[in-house]
């Protein structure tokens, strides 16, 4: 299988044939979006729909930003789509009791790209790749690494439209103010930090206590060298970043039990001394407004902080932001750069819809290169640049400013999914609850790799190996981790 089958075929026009083998018709339309507008209208009436309505199973952090552009498709195509808004951490459950209730009452289901496997194992939803046939959708512009989290046992489910692969934030005003002092020490002036231990040597020379004063500069409250997500249910999404390669082989053994699988889980967890005490239970709503409160000099996180932090009215460290692409880790004797993609929105189709298709050229439309520029730019969205029109769009630069827009462009290029397989929240929570008796100092890094191996393996066999090895072979040979066997 090619690395980039589903972008590729798209790209050059070729992708999907129908159910019956022929070529399907393409959608009149000059762009994305009109074919997909082309196509609502045309089902509409192929199927004398009276004021037709679907529904969207919506992440509530979109809440405010979402029917903005549900308003425009139903102008466009007469089509209604009511949100029904849930957390995210809701939204997995809804789905599989759908799968079991079969009540269609999702038409389009908004979540990140690790929820398709078991989503479509369990079938709920709905192949895409006849309907791509059709509206022929563009995802050029669109690394790999992130083109590949759209397909699932080479078949498509879901739509990208959020480039949410972690990066790393410095304090350019801490960094101004210790830059002699930092250069004459390691014979370079701080910056983005090459690699991983770049990192945590930095955090280690910034790292204050409360009332020292350095640099001219007393210190009222700690500045902690580093804060990051360190808890359980989010420490799965940065621990790709230091392994820097694939968790298993081409049979499914894990990788995680070896020399550099050890190192990695060291180098996760040394950082953590410079960090605030409770890191570890900490997840979004108090990292970012810890982030702007200006207590942290530097901060590994999804790419929203740095427009939380420029924007937000409390925040204390506006305009005083780096943006720095993930550092490296040496593997093999390489240096090798992975930037997990660590959430990521995007839209599937439920297959119990009465009318899939019709929710199809939604997702067309609103993920397209135009519509879905229009959302990165949107000041009121959490969509983050993903494609590299994003650089000529002036809007998005507006938003989210050209520095930023070029790095996470740079960075995309090392951006690679977190797990596309069945189980993997079952995976994550064994890697995860090790990470953390590691952070606490209950074990070491080598107890922890015994003990993750062991709990991998089991979920490989509970879930059937033979199925695995041939989910997870498909799933690399896509390009999903940029590694391979």
């Amino acid at each position: 299988m090619k690395r980039f089958l589903v972008g590729t075929l798209l790209f050059i026009g070729l992708a999907g044939l129908v159910a019956s083998g022929a070529a399907a018709q393409v959608l009149p339309g000059a762009t994305v979006e009109e074919r997909a507008i082309n196509g609502a209208k045309a089902y509409i009436k192929k199927h004398n729909m009276k004021n037709p309505t679907q529904t969207m199973l919506l992440i509530s952090l979109f809440k405010n930003s979402q029917p903005k552009y549900l308003r425009q498709w139903e102008k466009l195509t007469g089509v209604k789509i009511k949100p029904i808004i849930y957390g995210y951490t809701d939204i997995p459950a809804k789905i599989m009791a759908e799968a079991v209730a079969k009540t269609g009452q999702y038409d389009i289901i908004n979540h990140f790209p690790y929820i398709v496997p078991d989503a479509a194992g369990a079938g709920v939803l709905q192949q895409l790749d006849k309907y791509i046939a059709k509206g022929k959708p563009d995802f050029s512009g669109i690394d790999p690494g992130l083109r590949a989290q759209q397909t699932y046992n080479e078949k498509s489910y879901w739509f990208l439209l959020d480039g949410d692969h972690i990066a790393l934030f410095l304090r350019s005003d801490i960094m101004k103010l210790g830059a002699a002092e930092y250069k004459a020490k390691f014979g370079k002036a701080p910056g983005c930090p090459d690699t991983m231990a770049e990192w945590e040597q930095m955090a280690k020379f910034f790292h204050t206590k409360k009332g020292q004063t350095r640099w001219g500069k007393k210190f009222d409250k700690p500045l902690y060298g580093a804060q990051a997500y360190r808890s359980i249910n989010f420490s799965y999404r940065h621990f790709p970043a230091y392994l820097g390669g694939l968790l298993f082989d081409k049979n499914m053994n894990p990788t995680i039990n070896t020399p550099n699988g050890i190192r990695a889980i060291k180098e996760f967890s040394s950082i953590v001394k410079y960090m605030p005490p409770d890191v570890q239970g900490w997840g979004t709503p108090q990292l970012y407004p810890h982030w702007g409160s200006g207590q942290a000099f530097s901060f590994m996180s999804f790419p929203s902080a740095m427009g939380y932090a420029n924007r937000s009215p409390k925040s204390k460290i506006s305009g005083n932001q780096l943006a720095c692409p993930v550092p490296a880790v040496k593997v093999d004797g390489k240096m090798v750069n992975r930037a997990p993609q660590a959430a990521g929105t995007g839209y599937m189709v439920n297959s119990y819809s009465k009318h899939p298709e019709l929710a199809y050229y939604f997702i067309q439309w609103f993920t397209g290169p135009t519509k879905g520029d229009e959302a990165i730019a949107d000041p009121k969205g959490f969509w983050d640049p993903m494609r590299t029109s994003n650089l000529t769009n002036k809007a998005v630069l507006d938003k989210h400013t050209e520095p930023f827009v070029k790095m996470t462009l740079k960075n995309a290029k090392n951006a690679i999914s977190l797990l596309m397989i069945e189980g993997n929240y079952e995976y994550f929570n064994v890697l995860d609850k090790n990470l953390a008796l590691v952070m606490q100092g209950n074990i070491k890094a080598g107890e922890a790799a015994k003990r993750i191996e062991k709990g991998w393996n089991k979920v490989t066999d509970d879930i059937g190996r033979k199925d695995q090895i041939e989910a997870w072979r498909k799933s690399v040979a896509s390009g999903a981790y940029i590694d391979k066997f």
